[in-house]
């Protein structure tokens, strides 16, 4: 299918910052697979990380627990609760498009019937998936695939008054990214995100804070959301967590974790052994660099 655009070009091998085409000409990696391979094309420590557990154990069902799961959710959980006030729990999934969608559905489920939705801002981006599409703030891209599912408003960047005209009795979440990368690179002030968070705080809303393209480490924090001192309620992850393999992650406190029970949410692959195993090895490499 012609989704893409697909330029002409065919890479087959990447070293580092480079990639080489099938003609041996040599690139210089500024995509970085759009804001996934943070640590370089064929790291040695992730590829011998995804070789072993490829030959110890590549699947199972997330019915049961694994080793590299259990790690990365603790990992996960203490960059993120930094002060270790506020314990989390962590659900993966496959992507950052997934992410966003089982974060909005958890907090559909926290919040009860009739507190279903969701105000995102102007120029935003939350995937392609139909109800991270209807939580995007572009209607350009909404236009083909109407009708979207209801319940999304828009506000502007940086604007509290209009994120608190924005809410209606029915609104239960705001969900904004740190910086904005698909409508111009436009970053959140900290003033901004802090009076979100009294805003979610005096409405009885939950914040979720889309960290996809600015979590673990691109910001110099660990999260966007770490400049501006604050503790969102649900938070997603994906891009570079495994450095190129596909994972996604969503964090929320405790209690509004314990929302989704058995049944609620689930997927075939997300959290599998191959995917946390290079996503333990990545985090590890990124807190040796941190430090």
């Amino acid at each position: 299918m012609p989704n893409y655009g697909t330029p002409s070009v065919t890479f087959v091998k990447g070293s580092g910052t480079e990639l080489f085409d099938k003609d041996g000409k040599r690139y210089l990696d500024f995509l970085c697979g759009i804001a996934v391979t943070g640590l370089g094309h064929s790291h040695p420590r992730i590829a011998d990380a995804i070789s072993e557990q490829a030959n110890t154990l590549l699947h199972v069902s997330n019915l049961f627990i694994t080793e590299p799961q259990l790690e990365v959710a603790a990992t996960l959980d203490r960059l993120i609760n930094t002060e270790n006030d506020q314990p989390g729990k962590i659900l993966f999934q496959n992507s950052g498009a997934e992410a966003n969608e089982a974060a909005m559905k958890l907090a559909r489920k926290y919040q009860g019937i009739g507190k279903h939705g969701v105000v995102s801002a102007y120029k935003s981006f939350h995937g392609r998936t139909m109800a991270t599409l209807a939580a995007t703030g572009q209607p350009e891209k909404h236009e083909p695939f109407m009708p979207l599912p209801e319940g999304f408003r828009y506000a502007e960047w940086n604007n509290l008054g209009s994120f608190e005209e924005a809410i209606d009795p029915t609104t239960g979440a705001i969900l904004v990214e740190p910086i904005q990368g698909e409508g111009g690179v436009n970053n959140a002030g900290n003033d901004f995100l802090q009076g979100l968070r009294k805003l979610c705080d005096e409405k009885g809303l939950l914040l979720i804070m889309d960290e996809i393209q600015t979590g673990l480490g691109r910001t110099g924090e660990w999260f966007g959301f770490h400049h501006a001192d604050i503790k969102p309620d649900i938070v997603t992850m994906a891009k570079g967590m495994a450095n190129g393999v596909p994972i996604g992650a969503v964090w929320a406190k405790s209690e509004i974790a314990d929302a989704f029970q058995p049944g609620d949410h689930g997927s075939t692959f997300a959290g599998q052994p191959l995917a946390t195993s290079a996503a333990r090895e990545t985090l590890r490499v990124l807190e040796e660099i941190q430090a």
